[in-house]
């Protein structure tokens, strides 16, 4: 039985190994289609797909920085003016009304505003006038020493209850005019009216801010916390005699409540002690 039992494991053992030599000629004339990474140990894959050529041949794309959002810084002369007949009680809106446009100017972050305080203080230092600021020269000058690139100066005009207002906008460096501008309308509007000419200077400079400042609404729920402090303030330096310091919280408190009464009509009476002194 055992003579007999060796012959057919050899002969089996031969059969398996001729399927193999024949599977292994079988692969090698019709390959199988390599996989699209290959793996050896220890390593990661690599990627082997074809790219096409137009891709390939692409240049690598460089990405430049977005330029940096520069600060320009604007200077705002007091309003030249007043009424006509003359009246000592309408002087304050030449203070008031260049506030005003500073406080409107401010909301923009992409502007430096002169504080108006800083302005007397280095046309005091030059000996100078407000007036002497609409000589290009002078203006070029104080511009230069402020570190302003644009200046704002305009006048009022006060007949009755009407009132007009004109400013404009110079380049420091060059003396071109950026915008020129003019409203009319109602003394009592005055605030409003100054604000649509803010509105127009912003517009070249800041347009969202603009836009937003030109529909802004004003509040009619009696003035808000800020305004009041600034009455109060206003009227703390009044009861002073240091009428030039209440003019200016009076003005504040207005820029952010243009219909707060009590603190027009404590401007009126501060801007009247002041030209008695």
């Amino acid at each position: 039985m055992a003579y007999r039992t060796w012959p057919y494991a050899c002969t089996r053992w031969l059969g398996v190994a001729m399927c193999g030599v024949l599977a292994g000629c079988g692969a090698g004339a019709n390959p199988a289609p390599a996989p699209p990474y290959s793996m050896s140990a220890g390593s990661s894959a690599v990627v082997s797909s074809p790219i096409a050529p137009e891709i390939a041949a692409a240049p690598t794309p460089r990405f430049a920085l977005a330029p940096a959002v520069t600060t320009s810084t604007v200077a705002v002369a007091d309003f030249q003016g007043g009424s006509i007949p003359p009246d000592k009680k309408t002087d304050f809106w030449g203070k008031a009304l260049a506030s005003f446009i500073i406080a409107d100017l401010a909301a923009s972050q992409n502007l430096r505003v002169v504080d108006r305080e800083y302005l007397a203080e280095v046309l005091r230092e030059q000996r100078l006038a407000a007036t002497d600021l609409s000589d290009s020269f002078t203006r070029l000058r104080i511009g230069r020493i402020l570190g302003a690139k644009y200046f704002i100066f305009g006048t009022y005009t006060i007949v009755g209850d009407q009132a007009a207002l004109t400013a404009r906008m110079d380049a420091v460096e060059t003396g071109q005019i950026i915008e020129s501008r003019s409203a009319t309308g109602k003394e009592s509007e005055l605030r409003a009216l100054s604000q649509h000419l803010a509105a127009d200077f912003l517009h070249p400079l800041d347009q969202v801010v603009a836009e937003r400042e030109a529909h802004s609404v004003p509040l009619s729920a009696g003035p808000p916390p800020k305004a009041r402090n600034f009455f109060d303030q206003g009227l703390a330096y009044e009861r002073q005699g240091d009428y030039q310091k209440a003019i200016d919280f009076y003005t504040q408190a207005l820029s952010l409540y243009p219909h707060y009464v009590e603190a027009r009509q404590h401007l009126e009476e501060a801007s009247e002690a002041s030209a008695r002194q």
